[in-house]
């Protein structure tokens, strides 16, 4: 689902980087990337994954449960994700009931798998490792094939955890260069 919309951000990404003279510019649209494209779909829909599964983990017991509960296991998976790193106030835990479209089917799942495709695809252009041809005839596959062998058309074998390192690793690199910037601007 959100493949397509991601690597075409990825090129802009990519255009405006190339083409930035100032290193504000770059720093900029790193972290526009950074925060509306990878923040959101990651982590939102990671910690929506999380919690959807412990509330299928309770269906698959035969156990009920009512907005009380909802709330516990969202503000567990809040807990547990963040740790002592962000301080949870009062009423966190209520975000489960933000958006009913989470909660269809595995929505918060086809984020992830959208961005690590899409990324992977758009490093290996780039890098010359495979070619714009198979990232089209992947488009054009529609639900003709099942994900994971649709997305081997494009060069990306999501079948093993590589696809989400390379995507790890790209987020990496960019903070680091937001952070080498940040201190280049700062020095002048």
């Amino acid at each position: 689902i959100e493949a397509p919309s991601t690597y075409n951000e990825l090129l802009l990404t990519d255009y405006l980087k190339e083409e930035a003279k100032d290193p504000r510019m770059e720093r900029n649209v790193l972290s526009k990337m950074i925060s509306k494209t990878y923040f959101h779909n990651f982590v939102t829909h990671l910690l929506e994954a999380a919690y959807q599964r412990e509330v299928y983990r309770l269906i698959d017991e035969g156990k009920s449960f009512d907005a009380d509960k909802l709330s516990e296991l969202k503000r567990n998976v809040l807990e547990e994700f963040w740790g002592d790193s962000v301080e949870l106030e009062a009423g966190a835990e209520l975000t489960w009931m933000r958006q009913i479209h989470y909660y269809m089917g595995l929505y918060p799942y086809t984020y992830s798998a959208g961005l690590t495709i899409a990324t992977q695809a758009f490093l290996k252009i780039k890098s010359g490792e495979a070619s714009v041809d198979g990232w089209l005839e992947f488009l054009a596959l529609g639900g003709r094939k099942a994900p994971a062998e649709a997305t081997k058309v494009a060069g990306v074998d999501i079948t093993t955890d590589q696809p989400l390192k390379d995507t790890i690793n790209y987020l990496d690199e960019s903070v680091d260069r937001i952070i080498e910037l940040t201190r280049e601007i700062t020095n002048n």
